[in-house]
């Protein structure tokens, strides 16, 4: 099940390397696509990504210092461009040797993130990393957790996101209540995403949803989770009084928040995981954001110690098959759709238009 190399990543979009205040002039070593990666700042501010290796004795660059526009190995004090990679300076002498050129990755700023492009430069996408959520609009509060280092290859964390059933049994004190265990979920195909969805109607609101509805009785709850490839989810969640509807003005008018989950596999086996979520309720309220925050940080710590434990598992090569239930529709229907675009990107294919959001 556990991907392995390259050969398991799609490379040819966008991925999450890091918060915005994560890349200062102090390099920053990161492992993403199970390459070194350096990242920091320019003097001008503009981040920039490397692969964090000195061309003349491998030292990682990540040793080194920033001085101006460019990067300063720590070794023999080596210049290298941040957008192009190229040695533009060599201590002692005029001329620059050949092959000194490092490997340099498109990165982005958006929505609070650096985003890095590890595939071709050249096919660098300039679509807008993730369009569909109401990031900046007003009306909406933010709060942001921690990176969180995970022990488990992406696409177990990615599974994790399209399933709510595990919600009534990992997250009994945030976000789970027993009605929702037998209600069916709906798995739906779009152009650039997959979608599952359950609604449990008149039934107690889930603690982290009564604690700000204050609902003197039952409610109908929605979650609609949201998977766009290839490792990016949102939940939309929330409820309202029961009979209200399901449509997106019905949904507005209640408690509702966006979930949102940036998964950036480190290794086949490891992964950074970067969230936040938006909410209509509380806009302002600072000691609101921190509040959920320290609920999320609850919630995916359970998360956390459960994958990593399935990762350890799948390692044991005398166990290796796993039981097909009807709650896996959407982590099938994903690995299935990721194959394929990976398969088609390996194959010199045109990368499917989702690949890009």
């Amino acid at each position: 099940m556990t991907s392995t190399g390259q050969g398991g990543f799609l490379l040819d979009c966008w991925y999450v390397a890091a918060w915005c205040e994560e890349v200062t002039t102090r390099p920053l070593a990161r492992r993403i696509l199970d390459e070194p990666v350096v990242l920091w700042r320019t003097a001008s501010g503009r981040p920039q990504a490397l692969l964090d290796r000195c061309p003349h004795r491998l030292l990682p660059l990540s040793k080194g210092e920033a001085v101006g526009e460019h990067l300063q190995c720590g070794y023999h004090g080596m210049l290298f461009d941040g957008a192009s990679g190229a040695c533009v300076r060599v201590p002692g002498q005029e001329r620059i040797p050949a092959h000194s050129t490092v490997k340099a990755f498109p990165v982005t700023e958006h929505m609070g993130m650096v985003w890095i492009w590890m595939g071709d430069p050249a096919r660098a996408s300039s679509n807008t990393p993730l369009a569909k959520v109401p990031w900046g609009q007003p009306g909406w509060g933010l709060n942001t957790g921690p990176r969180t280092p995970v022990r488990a290859n992406y696409l177990l964390l990615v599974e994790n996101l399209l399933d709510p059933v595990h919600v009534s049994y990992v997250h009994r004190s945030t976000l789970g209540t027993a009605a929702m265990v037998d209600i069916p979920v709906e798995v739906t195909e779009h152009p650039d995403a997959l979608l599952v969805t359950r609604w449990t109607r008149d039934a107690a609101a889930p603690p982290i949803l009564q604690r700000y509805g204050q609902w003197p009785g039952n409610v109908d709850r929605w979650q609609y989770y949201w998977w766009y490839p290839p490792s990016f989810s949102v939940t939309d969640f929330g409820a309202h009084p029961c009979d209200s509807g399901e449509s997106e003005v019905a949904r507005q008018a209640g408690v509702r928040m966006y979930s949102c989950h940036f998964l950036t596999p480190e290794t086949a086996g490891s992964t950074h995981y970067f969230w936040l979520q938006l909410r209509n309720f509380a806009v302002d309220d600072a000691a609101v954001s921190r509040d959920i925050t320290k609920q999320f940080i609850l919630a995916f710590s359970e998360d956390k110690a459960v994958l990593e434990a399935i990762e350890e598992a799948e390692q044991d090569p005398r166990i290796a098959t796993r039981a097909s239930l009807a709650l896996d529709a959407g982590g099938v229907r994903m690995r299935r759709r990721l194959a394929r675009m990976i398969e088609a990107e390996r194959a010199g294919s045109p990368t499917p238009s989702d690949a890009s959001r």
